[in-house]
């Protein structure tokens, strides 16, 4: 009769041990299932805000072509009128004023300035010539003026990168500069990129009045774009800034990433 009872109690432990086993096994597959859900939830919103932030870019790009051809095609051909013109009357001058022969000059550098900034925002032109060249481009152009020094250091001669993806980080060098021009009044601005550890570095340091970087990730369209096209290459970009001694820009981005050829 206790033998019985102890095959009662036992077949009862076993049977309570293996619902146990049971619900337990029940509760993981329901536990992995839903952070599997979580998880391809996750992935679904990053690729919904990848593919928005691509349609953003995508406009501006295509408004920048925009004014692109709106510079070349109506105000450069002003300019080029407004050249002829003055060429043709001081031709007629026994003698020809030295305000016409500056005013010649002015115009004829505001062509090619103003030709070299349609370039710039012309991404069919972009997508002929690399990023080092365009960055040396964008150099010479600011450098023209007189009024600030870039200067651009570089291991590379072509960086490994999809033509698209180098048009995007071109645009954030761009607006880094235009920043910097804008609204820091910097004496020096010093780009460089290098190689790290099967990553790129890429740099951009000024002299200028600095900012507060919290404040403007915040109020500044701007930077935001920068963060999202940085964002969408698969890397990041970090601000420092003190009052009256300059603004650093780190841009970081994986070596191996392509995001079109």
């Amino acid at each position: 009769m206790q033998t019985g009872a102890v095959l009662v109690i036992l077949a009862i432990i076993i049977v309570l041990i293996f619902f146990g086993v049971v619900v337990i096994l029940v509760l993981l597959y329901y536990s992995n299932k839903k952070k599997k859900i979580i998880e391809e939830k996750l992935l679904l919103e990053t690729q919904f805000k990848q593919q928005l932030l691509q349609s953003q870019l995508e406009t501006q790009e295509h408004s920048f072509h925009q004014i692109s051809q709106e510079l070349h095609d109506n105000v450069g051909q002003l300019l080029s009128s407004a050249k002829l013109l003055l060429t043709i009357g001081s031709k007629e001058l026994p003698t020809v004023p030295d305000a016409i022969t500056t005013a010649e000059q002015t115009i004829a550098k505001a062509i090619q300035d103003l030709r070299s900034l349609s370039k710039s925002l012309n991404s069919e032109w972009l997508h002929q010539f690399n990023l080092i060249d365009n960055l040396q481009a964008e150099k010479q152009r600011i450098n023209a003026a007189r009024n600030i020094l870039v200067s651009f250091q570089t291991e590379y001669q072509k960086l490994p990168l999809g033509a698209e993806a180098q048009v995007m980080l071109f645009r954030v060098v761009q607006e880094a500069l235009q920043n910097s021009i804008r609204h820091a009044s910097p004496q020096h601005i010093n780009i460089e990129i290098k190689n790290t550890d099967n990553r790129f570095e890429l740099t951009i340091q000024d002299d200028g009045a600095g900012f507060d970087v919290e404040s403007a990730r915040k109020e500044s369209l701007g930077l935001r774009n920068m963060e999202h096209r940085v964002q969408l290459l698969g890397g990041n970009i970090q601000w420092q800034s003190v009052p009256n001694k300059g603004t650093s820009i780190y841009i970081s981005l994986p070596v191996e990433y392509n995001l079109s050829n």
